[in-house]
């Protein structure tokens, strides 16, 4: 039996977006965020950013260095909040098992950040790819194992690596492919849909790394 997700407005809050004014710098990060999620970084130029930010694009220099400093602080914009949100919540609750933690990764996890994420590690220039990996994801992947390190089954975990790579596509496929998916099945996939989805998953691995009688 998986333990209760804690429900919006309860325990576990969204997190929430810092008030800003609608300063230039604020434009240009809503600015940069709508081209880059829908545009490959090379096709974004500095032009359209700040045409479409409603402001001099000598601005973007001012606040930012150059497009891909301002490409960074729009990954940093997502990532930031989602970053402290996630760490937080993990410790609150410590004993959260593969179930939990799946149905609260679907719900939570803002899909825009994904594809952005996942652009950026296929398409981006190398320098920015790399930056996104030493800078945000490495750091981040490492700081949830330690959270979780301690409820993780205690029975031996053959091949680390692969079963990492499985966790991480576990968690990360169905909400990238979502529209795909959804389009195949013909059916929606909402809140419902992935929590149910989170409790299968959940008990695929509860058994997979269940100690076998060798381990105890």
């Amino acid at each position: 039996m998986t333990s209760q997700l804690p429900k919006k407005g309860s325990v576990m809050q969204e997190p929430q977006p810092s008030p800003e004014s609608d300063t230039a710098h604020h434009r240009l990060l809503e600015a940069g965020r709508h081209l880059f999620l829908h545009q490959d970084y090379q096709r974004v130029s500095i032009r359209r950013i700040a045409d479409r930010a409603g402001v001099n694009s000598a601005m973007i220099a001012y606040y930012f260095g150059d497009k891909s400093g301002l490409y960074r602080a729009v990954l940093l914009s997502y990532l930031n909040p989602v970053k402290a949100y996630v760490l937080e919540n993990i410790k609150r609750f410590p004993e959260m098992s593969f179930g939990d933690l799946f149905r609260y990764f679907y719900r939570y996890a803002p899909r825009e950040l994904i594809h952005m994420v996942v652009k950026s590690a296929l398409y981006a220039p190398d320098s920015q790819r790399q930056w996104l990996i030493d800078t945000i994801l490495r750091p981040l992947i490492q700081q949830v194992e330690q959270q979780l390190d301690h409820s993780l089954p205690k029975g031996q975990i053959h091949r680390p690596e692969q079963a990492r790579l499985v966790l991480q596509s576990l968690l990360i496929a169905p909400l990238l492919l979502q529209p795909v998916l959804e389009s195949v099945s013909r059916k929606p996939m909402d809140d419902a849909y992935f929590d149910e989805l989170g409790d299968f998953i959940g008990t695929l691995l509860d058994r997979a790394f269940q100690p076998t009688d060798q381990d105890e």
